[in-house]
This record gives structure tokens, C-alpha cells and sequence, in this order.
């Protein structure tokens, strides 16, 4: 703790400065000039110039009291000390040294102001022994000490009520700054969430339109008149994808337009049932996919949020493997045990091929990213990579009922090689 505390600026500060500097003078002057009641009213400084010489000598030490109160205490302090001696009673002196006090109190460390202020008033009283000239204890040189003393209390309760409220500012703007931080965090991951969303409607629908409208112009091509039929096929498939694709962006779009969090979209999203339906979309780009499904007898319920993250999987892999893949095959794994579900998509990999190809189109591309976030979102594992001339894709996600997952958007993706 630094010795001095800064008064607060602002409203805390109900006069200016020079304007409490020239009271506290008025004040110190006018102290030094009062009669003193005993058995018959005394003008104790006046009567004695060299004494009224020291109190008038207080008041402009008093400016010094902001800047270097206890330099300001100790000079008053010395002062009074000495027209106590002079005129035998420390009354005339009194009111700067406890203007000095409260400053001393109001800006310096507590300790410095325990041990200045109660060894001054200490030797005070044994000045105002030494200037009595030995007639002993007099309950009167009790009001002086105190005087000092409450003066040094109320500066310390007016430092500790200051410090008190700069506390509550201060928690304050840090509770600002953290709904400001929290807002900005919030704002991020609804980006986030958007981007994927948006990806998971657009991009596998745009591949699967790409790769039929590909089919269904070589179908179309002349001499080749056998192969209409697969050209309206290929065709009727880009056009059901075109459809899918509208809606899901529709739903995208009224999900980001309601207020509320309980509006359902109008179609349910995809899972796990749909994939004979996945598999057969991608049959027509040319693909074909052979699946193995390895159900345990005690295998539950999956997770809707899992049921979801693991079509999504399956619905990359196989995209990927359809624009990437070497052979034209693909073969998926689908294992559902008590307490995991693991899917394992394998396909020959295009020699020079990336490790990790994306349906964007380039290596490491927001798919794979998003895919990850969203395997980590539900607290699974993701693995990828090319291992003699295989491009394997594994997925890991918790089931079961004492390990259902919540989604959470804070997860961060686990992307293995």
C-alpha cells in the first residue's frame, strides 16, 4: 500500500481545493485568536506575541497537508509543542494540529498514522506536564490529546470509506467488462454455430447436386442415348437435393428469426435412421457403399445429440470418399456397444491425396473443422488419415445412461491423424 491516497475525483468533492485551503487558514487564524475560558476569560496566544507568532505559523503549514500530510503533522505538531511551553496550555494550538491529524489519517498508511499520531499525543501530554511547571496531573490536558485523536479517527473512517466505495467501483467495472466479455463470447460461438449449421445444409447438398449434374451431362452426351434413364435419375437426385438444401436453410433461417428457443424446425434433422436413405443418394453420384452394423444386445438409446453428430460423420465421410476416394467404393462400420458408438468409414485412397481432404474441396477446409467441433460438442473423439492407400475416418461418442452427453458449445474439437 503506497503512503498517500489520492481523494477521489469528481462529485466526491463538494468544494474545490483553494476554497477549503483558505477556510482551513481562516479557521487556524481565528483559533489562534480565541479567548480561552478559565476563572476569567484569557486571549492565551494573543497576550503572548511570540506565542501568537507560532499559532499564526500553523495556517500556512496547513497547505501542505494534501500534498505531505506528515510533514504537515510533524511541523504543526513541533509548533504547538512549542506554544504550549511558551504559554503553559497546548488550547490555542490545538485546532490545526487536529486538521493535520485528519489529512495524515485521510491519506497516509494506517500504520504510520498508529504510531505518529499516538507518540505525538504522548509526548504532548508530558510537554503539557513539563509546562504546568511540575503541579502535577490535571484532568485538562485530557481534551487536547483526545481532541487529536478523534480528528486522526475520522480521517481514517473518511480513508476507509473512500477506499470502500473505489472497491465497489472498481467490482463494478469488472462485472461490466465481464458482461461485456461474456456478450462478445456468446456472440462468437452463435457465429460458430451458424457457420456449422449452415455448412451441414449447404455443402454436402451442393456436392451431392455437383457430382449428379456431372452424372447426368456425360448421360446426356450425343451417341450415348442407352444411358437417359441414368440421367433422369441422376437428375430427379440433384433436383431432391436442391429441395432438401432449400429446406434446410429455410429452417436455418426461421430458427434465427424466432425469439424463443422451444420453436422445432419443420422437419426433423437427420440421424442415424436416415443413413440407407444417405447411402442411396450417394449410390447415384457412383459411390458404392457397403454397411456392417455391429449392435450389442445390451446397446440403449442414442442420444438425440449424438444420433445427429454421428449422421453428420457419416454424411462427410462419405461425401469426401465420393469426390476423393479412389475405387468408387466405401465400406462403414457402424459398432454400438452399452457405452460407446464408434463409426469407422474406409475407402482407397487417390494416390498423391491429401491425409485429410474436406467437402470444400481443399485439405483441412471447414468441414472437417466443423465436423470436429461438433464430435467435441458432444464430448467424442475424431480421427482421421491415409494409411497404405486407405483414408480411414473414426468417430467415438459416449452413450448410455449414466454417460449420456449434453452438447456444449464451449467443447473444443479433438482432430486426430
Amino acid at each position: 500500500m503506497t503512503d498517500r491516497i489520492p481523494e477521489p475525483p469528481g462529485p466526491h468533492r463538494v468544494l474545490p481545493g483553494w476554497l477549503r485551503d483558505v477556510i482551513v487558514v481562516v479557521v487556524a487564524i481565528a483559533a489562534a485568536c480565541a479567548p480561552y475560558r478559565g476563572p476569567s476569560p484569557e486571549f492565551l496566544a494573543v497576550e503572548a506575541p511570540g506565542a501568537f507568532v507560532l499559532a499564526l505559523a500553523q495556517a500556512p503549514i496547513l497547505l501542505l497537508r494534501r500534498r505531505f500530510p506528515l510533514v504537515a503533522y510533524l511541523l504543526v505538531w513541533g509548533l504547538m509543542a512549542a506554544g504550549t511551553l511558551v504559554v503553559g496550555s497546548a488550547l490555542p494550538f490545538v485546532v490545526p494540529a487536529a486538521i493535520a491529524a485528519f489529512s495524515l489519517a485521510n491519506r497516509a498508511r494506517r500504520r504510520t498514522v498508529l504510531v505518529t499520531v499516538l507518540g505525538s499525543i504522548v509526548a504532548l501530554i508530558g510537554v503539557e506536564l513539563v509546562a504546568g511547571a511540575g503541579a502535577g496531573f490535571d484532568p485538562r490536558l485530557i481534551p487536547v490529546p483526545a481532541l487529536i485523536a478523534f480528528a486522526a479517527a475520522a480521517g481514517d473512517a473518511s480513508r476507509s470509506r473512500r477506499a470502500y466505495v473505489a472497491a465497489l467501483a472498481e467490482r463494478a467495472e469488472r462485472a461490466e467488462a465481464t458482461r461485456e466479455s461474456e456478450a462478445r463470447r456468446r456472440v462468437a460461438e452463435e457465429r460458430l454455430r451458424i457457420a456449422r449449421d449452415l455448412h451441414d445444409a449447404v455443402a454436402h447438398q451442393m456436392a451431392v447436386i455437383n457430382l449428379q449434374s456431372a452424372v447426368a451431362e456425360r448421360a446426356v452426351a450425343e451417341g450415348r442415348e442407352a444411358d437417359l434413364p441414368r440421367a433422369r435419375e441422376s437428375m430427379a437426385a440433384a433436383a431432391r437435393a436442391a429441395r432438401e438444401v432449400l429446406g434446410e436453410i429455410g429452417d436455418l433461417l426461421s430458427t434465427l428469426r424466432t425469439e424463443s428457443d422451444g420453436d422445432a424446425p419443420s422437419v426433423p434433422p437427420a440421424g442415424l435412421a436416415d443413413l440407407d436413405r444417405l447411402v442411396a443418394d450417394v449410390a447415384l453420384g457412383g459411390l458404392r457403399v457397403t454397411v456392417r452394423r455391429e449392435v450389442a444386445a445390451d446397446a440403449g438409446e442414442v442420444p438425440p445429440a449424438v444420433d445427429r453428430a454421428a449422421y453428420l460423420v457419416l454424411r462427410e465421410a462419405l461425401t469426401n470418399a465420393s469426390k476423393h476416394g479412389d475405387d468408387g467404393r466405401a465400406h462403414v462400420l457402424l459398432e454400438h456397444g452399452p457405452d460407446r458408438l464408434a463409426i469407422t468409414v474406409s475407402n482407397a485412397a487417390r494416390p498423391g491425396a491429401p491425409a485429410d481432404v474436406d467437402v470444400a474441396g481443399g485439405p483441412g477446409g471447414h468441414g472437417l473443422l466443423g465436423l470436429g467441433e461438433r464430435v467435441a460438442a458432444v464430448r467424442g473423439t475424431l480421427r482421421t488419415g491415409a494409411e497404405a492407400g486407405v483414408h480411414r475416418l473414426r468417430a467415438e461418442f459416449p452413450v448410455g445412461p449414466r454417460m449420456t452427453p449434453e452438447p456444449t458449445d464451449d467443447a473444443k474439437p479433438e482432430l486426430r491423424p
